[in-house]
């Protein structure tokens, strides 16, 4: 079983982040790297070639919503759905 999506919890925080990709091994335009808020306590962290990376969740206990919608989006790209 591949390393990635890799999750990771921190409970001080109550901070969940879910890769939902590698790193792209080439780095493209960096000016596309960065994050956005998508909703209440969640930022998508975009990679160089500007496409979803990884999900921040804050206050993950309190949204397992945003945690079920990375999931899915992980299980989306594993079909090809």
């Amino acid at each position: 079983m591949s390393p990635h999506p890799a999750i990771r919890y921190v409970p001080e925080t109550d901070t969940m982040a879910i890769e939902l990709r590698p790193w792209p091994e080439a780095a493209m335009d960096d000016a596309q790297v960065g994050g956005e808020d998508a909703g209440e306590d969640l930022v998508i962290h975009y990679a160089p070639d500007g496409k979803p990376w990884l999900w921040e969740i804050e206050h993950a206990s309190a949204h397992p919503e945003h945690i079920a919608a990375a999931l899915a989006q992980i299980r989306r790209a594993a079909t090809g759905a």
